[in-house]
């Protein structure tokens, strides 16, 4: 995975959007959402408030795109998949709109073999 630094900001906007689309997916945010959300914003150098307040108004944010992200590179497309699906299969088995979700945000970042290595994953 590239250092932070590489990372550009659009690229660690579009994964904390897609990590916030993919919490409301489920229809309810539960706390281990909350943590979870916070981790990932704080990685990504976001400020904590930012975080905060885009939780506070996620189910009823219309202007976040619930488009699948997509990133400048594979890699990254690649990281997103397997990371977000390991954190949200410790919460829930998915449904079936998130695992519709996952694929075509691989589609869209043409990382259609990512998909087999996000299952193999082991929580």
């Amino acid at each position: 995975m590239k250092q932070l630094m590489e990372i550009t900001l659009k690229d660690r906007g579009e994964f904390l959007r897609g990590f916030l689309v993919l919490v409301k997916k489920n229809k309810e945010i539960s706390e281990f959402d909350k943590n979870m959300t916070m981790v990932v914003g704080k990685y990504f150098g976001f400020a904590e408030d930012f975080c905060k307040e885009a939780l506070k108004n996620l189910m009823e944010n219309e202007y976040i795109s619930e488009e699948p992200p997509k990133f400048s590179n594979p890699c990254i497309a690649e990281y997103f998949l397997i990371e977000t699906y390991r954190i949200l299969k410790q919460l829930h088995p998915l449904e079936h709109n998130e695992e519709q979700w996952f694929i075509a945000t691989a589609e869209r970042n043409q990382v259609n073999h990512a998909l087999i290595k996000m299952r193999s994953v082991v929580t």
